[in-house]
């Protein structure tokens, strides 16, 4: 009798061992996806102001923008009016010039020089006016 027990309890020691294995094999071999969402930044109105001097204005000078939309963009295609392009980072106050615009291989800032050059709006310049 007693061999018979030890024989149920080897047996039984075999298959909760063999149980695990296969247990600790599945979990190995289980693949997880990691998803990442990018998100792109908020696209903000900004405003051309251009320096206190307009010899000195420059486009590529983050300085130079304010947050907002002005309604006085006259028609002349010399420089950038109103744009959309997001700040540099979070409640900064500051266009983010070096962001790449999606759809394009190029930066808001050489968007802006493309609008500039070809005196058309685009995804990034909205209307332009005089320097």
């Amino acid at each position: 009798m007693k061999k018979i027990a030890k024989r149920i309890i080897d047996a039984m020691s075999i298959g909760v061992m063999t149980f695990g294995i296969v247990l600790g094999v599945n979990a190995l071999t289980k693949k997880t996806e990691l998803k990442i969402e990018k998100t792109e930044p908020e696209l903000k109105e900004w405003h051309f102001d251009g320096a206190t001097n307009p010899s000195n204005n420059d486009v590529s000078d983050a300085t130079q923008y304010s947050e907002g939309k002005s309604s006085t963009c006259p028609g002349l295609a010399q420089t950038a009016c109103n744009l959309n392009a997001p700040e540099t980072s979070p409640s900064s106050g500051v266009i983010d010039l070096n962001y790449m615009v999606p759809g394009t291989s190029q930066t808001v800032q050489q968007r802006i020089q493309s609008a500039i050059s070809s005196s058309t709006p685009n995804e990034t310049v909205e209307s332009f006016r005089a320097n």
